[in-house]
Formats: C-alpha cells, structure tokens, sequence
C-alpha cells in the first residue's frame, strides 16, 4: 500500500494514500501528507499577551489569537481537550478565510501581531506558515504556543517565521511523554533549543503533577542548560477535562517548588494559583517589582502595574523583549486566552444533560456559537439560576430537543425554588467570597454571587464597586471594610480550610469571620458537572439556614440526575 511520510510532527505519520494520520488534520494524497482543512479556523479574537501565556514579549499588549483544531498528543486533563480530544466535533465550526484576511481582522483590532495557540500549530502547520509569511508582510509580529513535539524539518520552517514561542512542556522525562502519547521528552527539549539558537523568544511552560516536583525540576535544569533567563512559567495541573483532582498540587507545595526552581533559573512564574506574587515580574539586580501580575483564569495573568521606562531604579535593564504598555482593554469573561475552551465546555456540559449526546449535533451547536458570537456574552446570560435555564433551553432547542430542554429547565428551577422558600424570613447574612484566597474576591457578576443570594444570603462582593475587568486590585483594607459575618472560597485547585484561614491570618483581613470559624469552602455538585450549582445552593442554604429543613446536597444532587434521565440526558464528567 501506497504510503507517505507526514514531517510536521515528531511522530513522522506514514500515512496511507487516502486516510488520515494521528492527529486527524493531514491526510495522504498524491504523494504527499496534505493539510484537510487548509487555511481554516476555529477562533479568532483578541487577548492580551499575558492570557496565552507570554510575560516578557511586548508585556501588555493585545495580540490576535487564532486557532484550529486538533494536537499531536493527548494529555490528562488538558484545558483544550474540547478542541484536541475529538477534532472531529468541531471541524464544522472552521472558517476558511485567507491569510490577509486574518491579518486585516487582527489590524482592525488594534492588535500588535498575532498568536496561533490553544490547539497545536503542528496540525496545521502549512497554515500557521502562510499565515505568518502575511503577518510581516504587513508589518505585524507572530508567534505561538506549542508542545514542542515537532520534527527537525518543522522546526527549520518555522524557526525564521517566528517572533515569539511558548513551549508547553509535559515534564522532563520519556514517561511523562509516553502517557501523552508521545515517544519520548527530547523532540521538545530539542525544539527549546533550536529555536532559541536561532533568535526566537522563547519561553516555557511546564505543567506540574502533585508528586511530579522531579519532573518540573528537571525539565528547569535542561532549560537552563539552553539560558538561565528563559522565562519559566510553572503550570500548577488542573483537571479541566476529568484529569482526577488527586493530581492537583496545593498552593503551598506549588510555592515552594517555584521557589526551589528559581534557584535554578532567573525568571520563574507561577500560574493557577490565585493570591501568588509569582506572576510578577522583578529586576534581576535589585528584586524590585517591574511588572505587577494577577492570577486572570487558567493559565493566564493580568498586569496591574508597569513600570515606566526601559530601566529599573537602580540602572538595570528591564528583561523584556519589545515594548511594555500598562494600556488594559477589558475582555469578555468567555473571551481571551484559555476561557473559550471553558465556554463551549459548558455549553457542551447543558447539551449533553438535556439528551443532545450525539457529537455531530453537539458540534453544529457550538459551530453556530462560535459563529454568532455568542461566547461574548455567554457569562452573562448564565449569571443566575434563571438565565442558566434560559440559557440551557435555547441550546437544547438549538441541538433539536427542545421539551427535554424545557422539562429539564423547569425542574432545575423548582429544585430551587424549593430551597429557596425555605430560607424566607430568615435573614440574611452577611457574606463574602474569595477565589481561593482572601485577597481574591469573586466579583457581582460571577454567577457564585447570585448562587449565595438564592441560598438566602447576602453578598457583600457586591459592594466592592468594581469587576475584574477592572486592572486595579483589591486592598486588604476595601476587604475588611465589607464586614463580612460568613466567609466562603471558591477552590481553583484544593484548599482546606486551615490554610485559607492561615492566608487570612496573615494578610490580615477577614478577622471577625475566622475568630467565630464561620469561613466555609464554597460546596459544589460533584456528580452533577455543570449543574452543579443546585446541589451548592443547598449546602450554602445549608450552613446559613441550618434550621430552615432545606435539603441536604446529596439529595438535591440525586434529584438533578433523575431530572437528567428522565430527558435521556448525561453528565459527561465532573465539575
């Protein structure tokens, strides 16, 4: 049989004449491994540098991200796993456009070049070649994010095309790459390498297992063998796409292991990890902070502050490449970085609950989302109980069952209903949410906020004046000053109650609520994945109300699977 060599990746496919390599995304066709959706794209908006991650090129600039589907390995718990897992849901929702017409998208946004990230560019590698050849015909920079499991032949092809690389590592050694379905670590060490040598700026990601601290070290070593000054950003695992909670570091072993790798390589950063001041970035000669970071949703930051100028204080220059702004354009809550993924997981989450489980149909759904526009304003339409539902019957509807849609819309609301008629009366106290640490506060629009006055509080949240749209970040004072009776924190990774309240003690804030032990990790269903919130409502209700008989979570829970079954619907997996 006919077959032909595929040199985009490291996996070099031997693809026979008519069928389809690994990834999905080339197919063999008169003697050669040819692109089947050339020039095509899934997303296309604008993000700050920060949220795909870069932290030392052109810091606080918008960048045009693109992106299609599809990757050359298949990692636990990946946060693009909608787009990576089953290319095929999505291919539907691609738009062919020419290279110049992506740039002149990217022009009319005010963006400074444009990324290609959140799938792996080695699918779809003649694109992403066209596509940068236009961008600096027309005077723009580009880059992108990668695995860095690519062939020698794809490296030399990208190598003068691009501006600026992020590496996602999986870890140092063969194993970790084995469990990625890939051979071996060393094409992506060697990808490190070679584009480094040949002038890219080059950063890199790692993800870190619990129990893995070994692989992030060594992978830091090898880095540093390249340069020392490569920035290094420190992935703490998150289980997006069922990866097992149990693999998820604490805040305090991810701190500690940062602090062990810097002594290994200058700029070490630290992302998913809510409250850290390893997002920032500071003078290698005097420790002064240069640029102040927040924590800005899965693997992304947020400046907050930029120093003026090319040089520190104490002479030194600033170790960036290009042109620092403190210019910040807010961006919708489903827009921007990694966030996409996390809408059309949701979106996919109420599809599936109300019985629309076929991927074709799921994937006509999402096309015309992501066509409408829709993401933009997803969070908003999600908010509350009520416009959940809403939300929930329209996608039913759009996947073709519309009365599983409504049923199931209906009984989720008089499940709540239910609890909420119990707290009536009652009073409501006090409260105040954090995003997994004090200083980290959930802002009005979150649907947490309405979740906490459906339960029958009070969320103080409320009164900050501000979202996180806002650059400016939250004092310990603006805190204290809300006089929260009841704290809750929502977990972006596990956290006990002691250490948050350690965080408290030490930050200061939220005094009277730890002196009366009234500071709670905020529930959340964990059999009833995107439905989860009922089963928080109850618990919330719960710990406020403790008198008023409301149902206990695990029986609101058992009531919201009955409700899914009784439409023929699934839950695909966990929160």
């Amino acid at each position: 049989m006919l077959t032909h060599e595929c040199r985009c990746c490291a996996h070099r496919c031997r693809i026979p004449e008519g069928e389809c390599g690994r990834c999905g995304m080339y197919r063999g066709a008169g003697g050669a491994a040819v692109e089947v959706f050339p020039d095509s794209y899934l997303a296309r908006y604008p993000t700050a540098i920060e949220t795909v991650p870069f932290l030392h090129f052109w810091p606080g600039h918008t960048f045009y991200a693109v992106s299609s589907v599809g990757c050359n390995l298949s990692c636990p718990g990946c946060v693009s796993a909608i787009l990576t897992a089953d290319p095929g849901t999505l291919t539907g929702a691609l738009v062919r456009l020419p290279p110049d017409n992506v740039v002149s998208e990217a022009e009319a946004a005010g963006c400074r070049g444009i990324l290609f990230c959140i799938n792996e560019p080695a699918v779809s590698l003649p694109t992403v070649l066209r596509l940068a050849d236009a961008a600096h015909d027309a005077g723009l920079l580009f880059g992108c994010s990668t695995n860095g499991y690519l062939g020698d032949e794809a490296t030399c092809a990208l190598a003068p095309l691009l501006d600026c690389v992020n590496v996602g590592l999986k870890g140092a050694s063969d194993a970790c790459y084995r469990e990625c379905g890939g051979a071996s670590a060393g094409p992506a060490f060697r990808t490190v390498r070679a584009l480094y040598e040949a002038g890219v700026h080059v950063e890199v990601s790692v993800v870190y297992v619990r129990g893995r601290e070994d692989e992030v070290v060594s992978a830091a070593e090898r880095v540093a063998a390249t340069d020392a000054g490569i920035p290094f950003q420190i992935m703490r695992f998150m289980p997006f796409s069922g990866g097992g909670e149990e693999r998820v570091p604490a805040a305090r072993e991810a701190e500690d292991l940062a602090e062990t790798v810097s002594s290994i390589l200058e700029n070490v950063y630290l992302f998913n990890t809510p409250g850290t001041s390893r997002l920032s970035t500071r003078c290698p000669a005097c420790g002064r902070i240069l640029i102040r970071r927040a924590f800005n949703g899965p693997m992304g930051a947020r400046n907050e502050w930029v120093h003026p100028g090319e040089r520190c204080a104490c002479g030194a220059r600033v170790p960036v490449s290009g042109r620092m702004t403190a210019e910040w354009r807010p961006e919708a809550r489903y827009a921007g970085g990694y966030r996409p993924t996390r809408g059309l997981e949701l979106i996919r989450g109420m599809l599936a609950a109300a019985g629309v489980t076929d991927r074709a149909a799921q994937g006509r759904v999402l096309a015309a989302e992501l066509a409408s526009g829709g993401l933009s304003t997803l969070h908003e339409r999600i908010a509350t109980p009520r416009g959940f539902c809403s939300a929930l019957r329209s996608y039913a509807a759009a996947g073709g069952r519309r009365d599983e849609g409504e049923r199931l819309a209906s009984d989720l609301l008089s499940i709540v209903s239910g609890i909420r008629d119990k707290t009536v009366g009652m009073g409501r106290p006090r409260i105040y949410v954090a995003l997994g640490h004090p200083l980290v506060p959930l802002y009005a629009d979150k649907p947490e906020i309405s979740l906490i006055s459906s339960a029958g509080g009070y969320p103080v949240n409320r009164n900050l004046g501000r979202g996180d749209r806002d650059a400016r970040p939250v004092t310990a004072q603006e805190i204290e000053a809300l006089r929260p009776e009841v704290v809750f924190y929502q977990e972006v990774a596990p956290v006990d109650t002691e250490t948050f309240v350690r965080a408290c003690l030490d930050a200061g804030v939220l005094t009277e609520a730890v002196r009366r032990g009234a500071v709670y990790r905020l529930p959340a269903g964990t059999k009833t994945g995107c439905l989860g919130w009922a089963a928080s409502i109850a618990a919330v209700a719960g710990i406020l109300h403790p008198d008023a008989g409301c149902p206990a979570p695990g029986e609101v829970e058992e009531a919201v699977l009955s409700c899914v079954r009784a439409v023929g619907g699934e839950i695909p997996y966990g929160r």
